[in-house]
Formats: C-alpha cells, structure tokens, sequence
C-alpha cells in the first residue's frame, strides 16, 4: 500500500471515530445534566470511559490543603437513596424548563439546582488527581468556584425551555470508596443514550461526582484538558483560562 493509500485510511479511521454515537452522547449529555464538560470528547474510547469509573481515586479523609469553598445545602430527596435522588433532580430539571417564564430565570434555576446538586470541591479534586494534595488552600479555592461557574454556564446556556428528558432507570451499584453508579437510558425526543451518574454521599447529601455517557467520562475529559494545560502553561495559565471560559456571558 502506498503513503497516499495509507494517509486515506487514516482519515477514514478518523472520521469513523468521531461518528453518530458521539454526537448523539453529546446531546443528552446537554439536554440532561452534561455537567461536566465545556467542550467533552464524548467519542472518546470506551475503555477511556471504564478506567475512569474503576480507577476513580479514593478521597482523602482530610484535605491537607483545605479551602475555604463550603457545599451548597442539599436538595430535596438527596439524602434519601441514590436513583431516587437523581430521579427527582430529573423531575426538578423537567419541572424548571415546562415553568420558566424566560431564558435568563431558566438559568438561574437551573444553576441553583446543579450548585446543591453537584460534590465541586470533590469533582475538583478528580480533575487534578495528582495536583491536588499539593496545592495550596488559596489554590483550590480558586479553582472549585471557576470550576463550578464554568460547568454551569456551559449547561445553561444549551438548556431550551420546553426540553422535556424521558429517563429510564437502569438499576443502582456500588462501585467502593463510597461511590455508587446510578445507571440510566435518555431520551431527548428522537435521540437516546445510556448515562450513568457518579455519586457520593456527603454530609448526609448524595451529590453527582460526574457523569458518563455512553461510557465516556466527563470528568476524564476535564482531566485530560486541564493536565494538558498545566504541562505547557502552568497554574497562572490553567486559571486565566478557566476565569476566560467562567466569565463567559451566558446568552
């Protein structure tokens, strides 16, 4: 085979891997609780996916560094069990796109139920697994708001009043180090996709950690992303560009 012949099939390859089941993970990721991702491969490799979800790294029972970022109260049912709390987040996600009067008080719904909804201080941590221990405490309080913001504005501002998410509930799994898997099937009219949402329990609340889709991981996505980052811009370039994508208008 000749380099010309080579080079095509390569392309082909690339194109075959970025086909439907990406774009169609993508969208329920958006539509749902695609919480955790500004721009996520959602094509990536499935076993990309599984190794996050096995290899999650356990958490610390003190945070050497500390921070002065506090979790937001729970929500309604998030201290009852897990697939009944991610179904009522469901419903309250449902209830807020059939109810808002306009976009802007849509969002800020839908930014105060993923502020209670969502462990940032502990999503934080997993997208810097091997920075974390080290930073100091002025550094993670710096990072889990920008964080936070950013996730948010990204999910808001996709968010369609009248968008109605059918979920159907595929059974609940302990996975150790305290996090169980609530899987589920989604569908967003036409379009379907299987997620599974990582939680934890803390101070009595569970909280999503992150969010698989169609076994891609939103939060390996943002650990790929920001180590990237860190490599060839350090931590003053990892955060200028979190506060660019955080202070982002929402439109």
């Amino acid at each position: 085979m000749g380099d010309s012949e080579r080079t095509r099939g390569a392309k082909m390859g690339q194109r075959t891997a970025v086909g439907p089941r990406g774009h169609r993970g993508l969208a329920i990721a958006i539509a749902l609780l695609a919480l955790l991702s500004a721009a996520p491969a959602l094509a990536a490799k499935k076993a990309q996916g599984k190794a996050a979800t096995a290899a999650t790294p356990a958490a610390p029972s003190a945070a050497p560094g500390g921070s002065s970022w506090k979790l937001a109260p729970c929500n309604a049912n998030s201290a009852a069990d897990p697939q009944k709390h991610v179904a009522a987040m469901s419903d309250r996600l449902n209830a807020m796109a059939k109810a808002a009067a306009n976009p802007a008080a849509l969002h800020a719904a839908i930014g105060a139920e993923l502020q209670a909804t969502v462990d940032w201080g502990e999503m934080a941590r997993l997208t810097l697994p091997t920075q974390w221990e080290t930073l100091q405490a002025a550094q993670r309080s710096e990072f889990i708001p920008l964080l936070s913001k950013m996730v948010i504005n990204t999910y808001v501002k996709r968010f369609q009043a009248g968008t109605e998410v059918a979920v159907q509930y595929k059974g609940v799994k302990a996975l150790g180090d305290g996090r169980t898997q609530v899987t589920t099937a989604v569908t967003v009219k036409k379009t379907s996709a299987d997620v599974a949402y990582l939680l934890r329990k803390t101070e009595g609340c569970w909280r999503v950690t992150d969010i698989v889709v169609d076994e891609a991981s939103q939060v390996q996505s943002y650990r790929q992303n920001f180590a990237k980052i860190l490599t060839k811009e350090g931590w003053t370039g990892l955060i200028a560009r979190m506060t660019k994508a955080a202070n982002k208008k929402v439109s």
